[in-house]
C-alpha cells in the first residue's frame, strides 16, 4: 500500500511527466491523422539493478563551487520561480487565488492546497495558519534551508516564498472543510524538480539513506576521486547536522539524473503502479550499461530543520536549534585517547527513519574544512538575507537568544543571526582526524 509520503512523490513524477505527455498529446493527434505512431513518452524515471544504482549512488554530485550570491539574490532565491519575482508572488493582498483542492488528494500531512490563479494556473501551496503554537512552521524552514543550500553550492529542491489570497477557502483548507471565505495565507510554492529518479525498484519513493552513501562511497577505488567524493558527501552530511536535518528517511533524499537519459542503454516502457491509472515513463537499464552520466544525490524534503533533531523533531524553533551543538562533546580527559580526534555530529534520526540514517555521522577534516571555508565566506548580510527569505519574523513568536560567552542579547532576526555565527564558529574550530 503507497503511503502518504509515496502518493506525495508519485503526484511530483506525475506532475514532471504532464508537461512532457501534454507536448506529446499535442504531436500525438495530427500524428494518428497521418497514419503514423505517436512517439515514445520522454522517461522521467530510471529503473536499474541494485548494484548499478549503487555505483551511480557512489559517485553522484552533492556539491559544485560557485560564485556567492549577493544578499539580494538570497532574498530573490535560485533562477526557475514560475510566478515571478519575490515581490511578484508576495504583493500586500496576496495572489487572488481561487480554492480548488484539499490536501487529502496531494498525499503526504504537511497542510497544503491547491488553488487557482486569474490567468488559469493551478498552483499548489504548503501553507501556515497563522497559529505559532499549531501552524505549520516548514514555510519558514524549508525556504531557508534550501536558500543555504543553493546559496554554499549543494543541490536542492527550489522552494519560493508566496502570499495567496484564497477565494472561496475553507476554514480547513488542509481538509476542505468549514464555512468558505476569503483567507490570506503565507505559504511555499515548489516549480517540478529537474533530473530523472534513479531507482533499483518501482518505487519512486526509494531515496537513499545517509550511511548507504556512506558505504557506497567507501566502496569506491582509492584514489582523488574517492577522497573528493567523501569530502562533499562529509560536508554535505555536516550542513545537514548544522540546520538539524534529523527527519532523514530514504524518501527526504532523492537521487536522480541530472543530464539527458541515453535510451539506447535500455527499454522505456511504464512504471508499474497499482494505486494510479497514469502511467509513467521509465527506462529499464540494461546489464552492463549506462543510461546516466551525471548523477546527482540532493536532500529533497528540508521542512523538519532549524529545531532540534530526534523522537519528536521541532522546526524552525530557535530555542530547540540554539541548545543542540554542531559536534557531540569529546570523550572525557580520563578517557584514553588513541591517535587525532573523531568528530560526530550531533543529530538523531527521526523514529521512522529506519536504518542506516547516519545518527551522530562521523565527519572528515576534509569535509569539515570544506564546510566551515564555504560557510565563513558568508557576511552578516548574507545570513540575515537567508532569514529573512523565509520570513523568520512572521513566526508570530519572540525570538530571544543569549550568547553564552559575551552575555549579548539578541531578538528577532538578529538572534537567528547570532546563533548560525555561534554554530558557523564551533565547525571553524574543530579539528576532525581521522
Amino acid at each position: 500500500m503507497a503511503t502518504p509520503r509515496t502518493r506525495t512523490l508519485r503526484c511530483r513524477v506525475l506532475r514532471q511527466a504532464a508537461a512532457a505527455s501534454a507536448l506529446l498529446a499535442a504531436v500525438a493527434i495530427p500524428a494518428a491523422l497521418r497514419g503514423q505512431e505517436a512517439p515514445t513518452p520522454k522517461p522521467t524515471v530510471l529503473v536499474t539493478s541494485s548494484s548499478q544504482r549503487l555505483a551511480y549512488l557512489a559517485k553522484a554530485t552533492t556539491w559544485q563551487e560557485r560564485e556567492l550570491p549577493s544578499p539580494q539574490e538570497i532574498l530573490e532565491g535560485p533562477p526557475g520561480s514560475q510566478g515571478g519575482s519575490r515581490e511578484a508572488l508576495n504583493p500586500p493582498d496576496g495572489i487572488p487565488c481561487a480554492y480548488e483542492a484539499a490536501a487529502a488528494t496531494l498525499g503526504g500531512n504537511t497542510p497544503k492546497f491547491t488553488c487557482r490563479t486569474a490567468d488559469g494556473r493551478s498552483i499548489r501551496v504548503k501553507y501556515f495558519s497563522g497559529d505559532p503554537s499549531t501552524g505549520n512552521r516548514e514555510v519558514f524552514a524549508e525556504v531557508v534551508a534550501t536558500r543555504l543550500f543553493w546559496t554554499l553550492g549543494f543541490e536542492a529542491d527550489r522552494v519560493y516564498p508566496i502570499t495567496v489570497n484564497c477565494q472561496g477557502c475553507p476554514a480547513d483548507p488542509m481538509h476542505g472543510t468549514g464555512p468558505r471565505a476569503t483567507r490570506k495565507f503565507l505559504g511555499v510554492t515548489e516549480p517540478h524538480f529537474k533530473g530523472e529518479l534513479i531507482l533499483s525498484r518501482t518505487d519512486p519513493d526509494q531515496g537513499w539513506k545517509f550511511g548507504e552513501f556512506d558505504k557506497a562511497i567507501a566502496d569506491l577505488p582509492d584514489g582523488p576521486d574517492k577522497g573528493k567524493q567523501l569530502a562533499h558527501h562529509d560536508a554535505l552530511n555536516l550542513l545537514a547536522v548544522f540546520i538539524q536535518h534529523g527527519d532523514r528517511k530514504p524518501a527526504n533524499q532523492r537521487l536522480i539524473c541530472a543530464g539527458d537519459l541515453d535510451e539506447s542503454a535500455g527499454d522505456v516502457r511504464s512504471l508499474s503502479d497499482d494505486d494510479n491509472a497514469l502511467p509513467i515513463a521509465a527506462l529499464f537499464e540494461r546489464p552492463h550499461a549506462t543510461a546516466c552520466r551525471t548523477p546527482a544525490a540532493l536532500v529533497q524534503d528540508l521542512g523538519a530543520t532549524f529545531g532540534g533533531s530526534g523522537l519528536k523533531t521541532s522546526k524552525m524553533r530557535l530555542s530547540s536549534w540554539a541548545k543542540r551543538r554542531v559536534f557531540l562533546p569529546p570523550p572525557p580527559a580520563t578517557s584514553p585517547r588513541r591517535g587525532p580526534a573523531v568528530c560526530h555530529g550531533d543529530v538523531i534520526a527521526g523514529f521512522v527513519s529506519g536504518d542506516q540514517t547516519g545518527d551522530e555521522p562521523r565527519i572528515g577534516e576534509a569535509g569539515r574544512a570544506l564546510l566551515a571555508d564555504m560557510l565563513g565566506r558568508l557576511t552578516d548580510a548574507h545570513i540575515r538575507a537567508l532569514f529573512e527569505s523565509g520570513r523568520v519574523d512572521a513566526l508570530g513568536e519572540p525570538a530571544e537568544w543569549r550568547d553564552p560567552e559575551t552575555k549579548d542579547v539578541y531578538r528577532g532576526i538578529d538572534a537567528w543571526v547570532a546563533v548560525f555565527k555561534h554554530k558557523r564558529a564551533e565547525i571553524a574550530a574543530a579539528r576532525c582526524g581521522g
